[in-house]
């Protein structure tokens, strides 16, 4: 049957704030939506009779897009990052939301430094100027989890502190929660349900879960150090794990000029075409080596040191490719160099998710068609937003959905490519990636890892070997002994359901009511004792017995009783909105 939102009611809080998403939701012309979800009654009354396009003044000249951020906007930090999770699904939402979403920043009012304080002593175990020889109270930045502040070590190392925002995982787990309800409406509706929003809201979960875990942060950053360390062009911030916990980060402070500087990067006569290199072989390397990957590399994470190096800071967002991924580029690669589109095209399909009922053929001439178009085109030209874009505009034409680190992936990539023409327009960007493509093409073929992945399937199919005469004897035994089930669901059919449930339990609640009214009336005909004159004292019951004598105080009652459900059933027949 699956979760109703009109379950939410058990608690006065849960009703607190799913009310007032539902009523951001109308005023920014979404009332269509929660319509179709049915839980208009949970909306004030002068918001319930809303249609499509009637419910903001402007719903006609602004975009849907547009005025879902607005929306996002409104109902505070964690649906803002799930617009900005959003962002990155080009396999999902159209270039319109994307766009739209990319605009989404976090305004966020820094809390007071005092409990900042007490925070870190709290967690560290120690006063905070046993830790610190410095610790600036203005945030340096502030954010929806945590806010972040320099600080110098006792050693004198400069460093920054994350501190994160406190009672912030009770508030944010409070919504995932509305957003797993909400997706589970939407799941239903036809002309959602091609948007995944359960998958969506479970992807959100565990990336949402991943940022308030400072540990979780504090362990990938020293992993991608870790990795890079032997790159000399290259820094990491250092992760202080005796004085990180899973509330507070303390990472190395390092200086440099961001990338969004780029007039005072030139000014200090940088070696730019160097520059751009480092920064291509920085994110190959994580790319194709390593597999674990900074998926959030804007000009704001990205330092130019004082000595021209670069470093990667802020490892909140990171993505990880498995051997199955890499392997299926590493092929990618080999059928670039041999000029064999139709292999790319099964790898490509082979790492998404292709529906069941998708044309794959259609499919697989639309990718032929993207592939055809920039096949051509020298790399030094070649437009990577645009053509990832237009791979993924043909993925989400047919339904396919890619893992999220391969989609962070692309994005990432993209990124790159962009910041590293922005630092030197003639970089050649195939030069740089040879030798990785290389690499990784030997590591695909070599006899070593077909000998480790032939070992692994071996032994999973030896596992199933192993098990399935068991496997069989169980299920023998339970179609023998008639304890063998089979579940159907046919989820087209509970709505139907569902609107048949509500359909019989007014129905059984009108005869109830009819009911207590038959039988009323008989009581008052047949002047059924007590009367009503002589259990009403004063002047009602001299009322009674002056002008209604004999009137049978329980036919009255039940009257009562019956004119107050019946009430109360057209007052829900009237908030359904199908009076």
């Amino acid at each position: 049957m699956g979760f109703s939102l009109g379950q939410i009611g058990r608690t006065r809080q849960q009703m607190r704030r799913i009310a007032p998403i539902l009523r951001v939701l109308v005023r920014h012309g979404f009332g269509h939506v929660v319509q179709s979800m049915s839980q208009r009654r949970l909306l004030p009354f002068r918001l319930r009779r809303v249609r499509a396009g009637t419910e903001v003044p402007d719903s006609r000249t602004i975009s849907a897009p547009r005025r879902l951020t607005m929306a996002f906007e409104d109902l505070g930090p964690t649906f803002v990052k799930l617009g900005q999770m959003l962002s990155t699904r080009a396999d999902l939402l159209p270039e319109s939301y994307l766009h739209e979403f990319r605009k989404l920043t976090e305004h966020v009012k820094p809390f007071s430094s005092e409990v900042a304080r007490e925070t870190i002593e709290e967690e560290l175990g120690k006063p905070l100027d046993e830790v610190f020889r410095e610790f600036e109270e203005e945030p340096h930045a502030s954010g929806s989890i945590g806010q972040v502040h320099h600080a110098v070590l006792a050693n004198g190392e400069p460093v920054v502190v994350k501190v994160k925002r406190p009672e912030i995982e009770k508030t944010i787990f409070a919504d995932l929660d509305l957003l797993g309800m909400l997706a589970a409406q939407l799941e239903r509706i036809e002309e959602f349900r091609i948007f995944r929003p359960v998958m969506i809201v479970e992807e959100f979960k565990r990336s949402l879960g991943r940022e308030l875990d400072f540990l979780a942060e504090a362990a990938l950053t020293a992993k991608i150090g870790e990795s890079l360390a032997d790159n000399e062009r290259v820094r990491v911030p250092k992760v202080y794990w005796e004085w990180t916990t899973g509330n507070v980060l303390t990472l190395e402070r390092i200086q440099g000029v961001s990338l969004n500087k780029m007039d005072e990067i030139r000014e200090r006569r940088t070696d730019m075409p160097r520059l751009a290199r480092d920064l291509i072989e920085a994110f190959l390397r994580q790319f194709l080596r390593t597999g674990l990957f900074h998926a959030d590399p804007h000009p704001g994470n990205i330092l130019v040191l004082d000595d021209g190096r670069i470093g990667l800071v802020d490892f909140g967002m990171t993505g990880r490719l498995d051997n199955e991924i890499r392997r299926n580029l590493a092929t990618s690669f080999i059928a670039l160099m041999g000029r064999d589109l139709d292999a790319i095209v099964d790898v490509y399909m082979e790492i998404g998710a292709v529906p069941e009922d998708a044309d794959r053929d259609r499919l697989k001439a639309d990718i032929h068609d993207v592939l055809d178009k920039y096949y051509g085109i020298p790399m030094a030209a070649m437009d990577f937003r645009a053509a990832f874009a237009d791979m993924m505009r043909a993925a989400r034409t047919h339904g396919v959905v890619f893992p999220r680190d391969f989609v962070l992936l692309g994005k990432a990539f993209v990124t790159m490519v962009t910041m590293a023409r922005e630092l030197d327009p003639a970089c050649d960007m195939a030069a740089v990636a040879k030798p990785y493509a290389r690499r990784l093409i030997a590591d695909k073929v070599n006899p070593k890892r077909i000998a480790h992945d032939a070992l692994s399937q071996g032994w999973l199919l030896a596992q199933v070997v192993r098990q399935f005469p068991r496997d069989l004897r169980r299920l023998t035994r339970r179609l023998l002994g008639g304890s063998l089930h089979f579940r159907l669901s046919l989820e087209q059919f509970e709505g139907i359901q569902r609107e048949l449930d509500k359909a019989t339990n007014r129905l059984a609640f009108s005869i109830i009511v009819s009911a207590i009214v038959i039988g009323s009336s008989v009581v008052l005909h047949a002047h059924t004792q007590p009367y009503v004159e002589n259990i009403l004292p004063g002047a009602v019951g001299r009322f009674f017995a002056t002008n209604m004598p004999g009137v049978s105080a329980l036919g009255l009652v039940g009257f009562l009783i019956a004119g107050v459900f019946g009430l109360l059933l057209a007052v829900a027949i009237w908030r359904s909105g199908r009076l």
